[in-house]
């Protein structure tokens, strides 16, 4: 067990995949945002890739272990003290009962917004609609289905087989954070002609977008360059964003209501009555979670089905190498 002594912006209970199949239901996938970093995580300490861990948004967080335990943290490397000492990121590193774990606060020197805590045996919650992980909108899951408080005692489970301290990311696979966030997506569904002209449709990829201060795990809005709809659309009455109410496509999508682009993390709106012009591939959709609201930049980077198949197959073989991990 570990007792939380400050709980930050705000810290969940959130599993890698999330709840996934609720859509139709009205209910997001949820999960972690930077989906990359957290699966890192629980792999440095031997847990399954899914195990429930903590995601601290903008860290600023503390807390106090009652057990011996094996723990890693990734993310934005905001700094992390243990027992008053500096503890590293990005490697798996023992604490024992009365250590204190500190997560520094968000720096605007260093890029990236969430860390990830993963703890060997993983956070021990109840499982809820087939997950662990936390609806903030919903509020269930994860721990009581609220964000962590002061004072909260986490609990966790039994150590995995081989968990052990001294585990670093591979360098060739560790990622590099910026300030501008490239994404590949692929246009559509609501694109060219029918609800944008083609210069329109492309300025979506020859625009620099800026992430603005309005930005959480239901939607990141984008300020930049004027939209260019289709004329007829504009002209119909009613403003050209507008569609009769569908299904969206889910986490990834760019979703425009009015003359905002938006983009959709994992726990976006699942229908509406705005169109899509994007859908970003799952691949890059890990850069959502470490977006600096009212900070960072995205520029979209043209792409096709088939190269975000290939794209995901390529990240899955990462945490399928047996050398992803190693040891310091």
């Amino acid at each position: 067990m570990a007792k939380v002594l400050n709980p930050g912006l705000q810290t969940l209970v959130n599993e890698w995949i999330g709840r996934v199949g609720y859509m139709e239901l009205g209910i997001s996938h949820s999960g972690t945002m930077d989906n990359y970093a957290s699966r890192f995580a629980n792999m440095l300490v031997g847990n399954d890739l899914n195990a429930p861990m903590l995601e601290l948004t903008a860290g600023n967080f503390v807390i106090e272990f009652e057990e011996d335990k094996i723990v890693a943290l990734t993310g934005a490397e905001f700094g992390v003290k243990l027992a008053g000492a500096p503890a590293p990121m990005w490697e798996s590193f023992a604490v024992k009962a009365g250590d204190r774990l500190q997560v520094a606060g968000m720096n605007p020197a260093v890029y990236g917004f969430r860390v990830y805590l993963a703890v060997s045996g993983g956070v021990d919650v109840p499982e809820f609609m087939g997950s662990k992980t936390t609806s903030s909108t919903g509020t269930f899951g994860g721990f009581e289905g609220r964000a962590i408080k002061k004072g909260d005692v986490i609990k966790f489970g039994l150590d995995p087989e081989g968990a052990k301290a001294g585990m670093i990311v591979n360098p060739k696979y560790k990622p590099t954070y910026s300030d501008t966030w490239e994404m590949h997506a692929i246009p559509g569904p609501q694109g060219a002609p029918d609800f944008f002209t083609e210069e329109g449709m492309e300025l979506f990829f020859t625009a620099t977008w800026s992430v603005q201060t309005i930005a959480d795990r239901t939607g990141i809005r984008l300020d930049g360059p004027d939209l260019i709809f289709n004329p007829e659309r504009a002209a119909a009455g009613g403003h050209p964003s507008n569609i009769i109410d569908h299904g969206y496509p889910g986490p990834g999508c760019v979703n425009v209501s009015g003359n905002t682009p938006i983009l959709f993390p994992r726990e976006c709106p699942t229908s509406g009555g705005f169109i899509v012009a994007l859908s970003t591939n799952y691949a890059d959709q890990w850069m959502m979670g470490q977006m600096r609201p009212g900070m960072d930049k995205v520029k979209f980077i043209l792409s096709t089905q088939e190269e975000a198949i290939e794209m995901r197959k390529a990240q899955n073989a990462i945490f399928a190498d047996p050398e992803a991990v190693i040891e310091k």
